[in-house]
C-alpha cells in the first residue's frame, strides 16, 4: 500500500525518536509521562502512582505520588491525603497536603487543611483555612516519604523520666 521508502522513512523517524538504553544502564530520558484524570471522572479510592497527575475531576481518597508532582487543576477537587514531590494547587482541597519540596497555592486555589512542607508559594487570591508546619524535619515528612524520626529529640515523657531519675540520684544527699 505505501512504498517501501516511506515505510522505511517512518520507521527511522520513529526509532530516532524511541532509544533503547543499554543493558544495564538508565536510560537518559524518562519512559513515564503524565497522568490525566479527567474532569468528567470522580475516583473513590485510593490512587498511587509513579508518574506526574494532573487532576482535573474529582478524588475522594489518598493520592500517593511521592516522587512525582501532582497538580489539582482549576476544576479539580480532592478530598483526602495529598503526598507528592511537589503539589501545585489550583482548585480545591480538603484534607492533608504533604510535599517532599514545596506546596503551591496559586490564586485560584481553595484549601483546607493541613499542609506540611519545607518550601511553601501561596499566591495572592488563594484561599486557605488550616495550619502550616514547614519544618524539614517533621515526622509527617518522615513517614511519607521513608525517613525514619530521630531518636534524639526530647519528648514530654523523656522529660518525666530525666526529672524522675535526677530526683532518685539526689536522695540520698541531705537537703540543705
Amino acid at each position: 500500500m505505501f512504498p517501501k521508502s516511506s515505510q522505511a522513512l517512518r520507521q527511522t523517524a520513529s526509532s530516532e525518536t524511541i532509544s533503547t538504553p543499554a543493558r544495564g544502564s538508565e536510560p537518559t530520558q524518562p519512559l513515564h509521562g503524565m497522568s490525566r484524570i479527567g474532569a468528567r471522572t470522580t475516583i473513590r479510592g485510593d490512587v498511587n502512582g509513579d508518574e506526574d497527575l494532573l487532576i482535573e475531576g474529582r478524588i475522594v481518597g489518598d493520592v500517593s505520588f511521592p516522587h512525582h508532582a501532582v497538580t489539582v487543576g482549576s476544576d479539580g477537587q480532592v478530598e483526602g491525603r495529598l503526598i507528592a514531590r511537589e503539589i501545585t494547587v489550583k482548585g480545591r482541597v480538603e484534607g492533608q497536603l504533604i510535599a517532599a519540596e514545596r506546596i503551591t497555592l496559586k490564586a485560584t486555589a481553595a484549601v483546607q487543611g493541613e499542609l506540611y512542607a519545607p518550601g511553601l508559594i501561596l499566591e495572592d487570591g488563594a484561599a486557605f483555612h488550616g495550619n502550616i508546619d514547614m519544618n524539614p524535619e517533621h515526622d509527617v515528612l518522615r513517614e511519607a516519604f521513608g525517613g525514619e524520626p530521630r531518636g534524639d529529640r526530647v519528648t514530654p515523657s523523656a522529660v518525666a523520666e530525666s526529672d524522675e531519675a535526677e530526683d532518685e540520684t539526689h536522695a540520698d544527699r541531705p537537703v540543705e
